[in-house]
Order: structure tokens, then C-alpha cells, then sequence
């Protein structure tokens, strides 16, 4: 479905072949990354039939890489085989040692941790693992890590404050019971909110400012409302 939306931005063939023009694009993942990989090309190259066939033989081996140059618009396409979200890992390690990256990368898992792999608690930390290897890639990670970190917490913040507000107006929990739940789990809360405070000018700033101009938008436009 994923793919589908994002082959959605590539409608038309002049439209693909501008966003794609002088890239290297690496596609990586099952079966579905592979007709994501035939429907891009199929935009890039449907005027001309007999490649296209060419490429669904080639591109369709059974669980083998392939590679392609389109050289009327400068474009390379690497299709790389990876089932398991573990190759995908091992790849952006890849990417990372050799300091050499695709200029647009697509990824795609999923069908054969369904099919093989039964226990839900494995498939959770590989795809932790993914994430931090992909977060890695960017000379910006750390920002995004303290941005996360403190975004966390605030939202753990607001959460604690609505089931307040809920405990007291809606279910009538008597006073005192309603009162100890924020002062129990709001405390913690606010233990590490005040320990992530330091991260603020490294990243940390943006959910603030997110959150600032929400809560202004909201204010004035109940304030216009009435």
C-alpha cells in the first residue's frame, strides 16, 4: 500500500523522469519492493516494450539483486534483495562504512516475517534495531533523538493531565484518588522532563515550539469563535 501512495507522485512518465533525473534510486525489500521497482521503471521506460519485457525477466529471478541505467536521463536503479528486516539493517551498516549513499532510497518488509517468523517480540527489536541504523544515516541524528526525546515526555505530560481532567469530570472519582494519580505518575514525568530540559538547544527545541504554536492557534481561535 505504501508504495502504491508513493507512486502516486509519479503520475505521469515526464513527471518520474524529472524527480529521478541524474539519481541513483535503491529499492530494497520482498517481492512487493520488487513491483514497486517494475512499476517506477514501467513509468520511466512504458514507451518502449520490448526493455520492459527485457526487465520483468530479469527483474523477476528468483531472490536476486538487479541493476539498471537509464542513461537518457541519467538514473541508476539498484533493486537489492532483502527479506528480512535484518538485511535491511545490514545494508544502512553498509551505507554507513562506506560513507556512500543512494539518493533516494525505498524499503519495504514485512510479507516474510508473516510467513516465518512467529514470534512478535523478535520482529519489535529488528525493527528497533532499523530504525536507529536508519536514524544514523542522517549528520542530524542526534538532534532528531533529543527532539524525540522531549516530545515523549510532553506528550506523557498532556496524557497524564487528560485522564485527570477525565477522573474527575467524567467518571466523579472522589478528590483525593484523583489527585494522587498526578502527583504519582506526574512526578516521574516531570523527573524526566526536567532531565531531557538540558537537550533543549540540541534538537529538543522544535517539539516545544510545536507545541507553542499549537496552543496559540487553539487560544486564538476559540477567542475569533466567540
Amino acid at each position: 500500500m505504501y508504495f502504491h501512495l508513493i507512486l502516486l507522485h509519479f503520475s505521469k512518465e515526464p513527471d518520474a523522469s524529472h524527480l529521478v533525473n541524474g539519481s541513483w534510486v535503491l529499492i530494497a525489500g520482498d517481492s512487493q519492493a520488487q513491483l514497486f521497482t517494475l512499476s517506477l521503471l514501467n513509468l520511466l521506460l512504458g514507451s518502449e516494450p520490448q526493455r520492459m519485457d527485457s526487465v520483468k525477466t530479469v527483474l523477476f529471478k528468483r531472490h536476486s539483486n538487479y541493476s539498471i541505467s537509464v542513461d537518457e536521463i541519467g538514473m541508476k536503479l539498484d533493486f537489492v534483495w532483502a527479506p528480512y528486516v535484518l538485511n535491511l539493517t545490514h545494508l544502512l551498516t553498509d551505507f554507513k562504512t562506506k560513507k556512500k549513499y543512494p539518493n533516494v532510497m525505498v524499503m519495504g518488509v514485512g510479507l516474510w516475517h508473516m510467513l516465518h517468523v512467529s514470534n512478535p517480540s523478535d520482529y519489535e527489536l529488528v525493527l528497533q534495531t532499523l530504525k536507529s541504523s536508519l536514524v544514523s544515516l542522517f549528520p542530524f541524528s542526534t538532534d532528531i533523538a533529543n527532539a524525540y526525546g522531549i516530545a515523549e515526555v510532553v506528550i506523557m505530560l498532556v496524557i497524564t493531565a487528560l485522564v485527570t481532567l477525565v477522573m474527575l469530570l467524567i467518571w466523579q472519582t472522589n478528590l483525593f484518588m484523583a489527585l494522587c494519580f498526578p502527583l504519582l505518575f506526574g512526578s516521574i514525568e516531570l523527573i524526566h522532563f526536567f532531565a531531557v530540559l538540558s537537550k533543549v538547544m540540541e534538537g529538543g527545541w522544535l517539539p516545544l515550539v510545536f507545541l507553542l504554536s499549537f496552543s496559540l492557534s487553539c487560544t486564538f481561535g476559540t477567542m475569533a469563535m466567540c
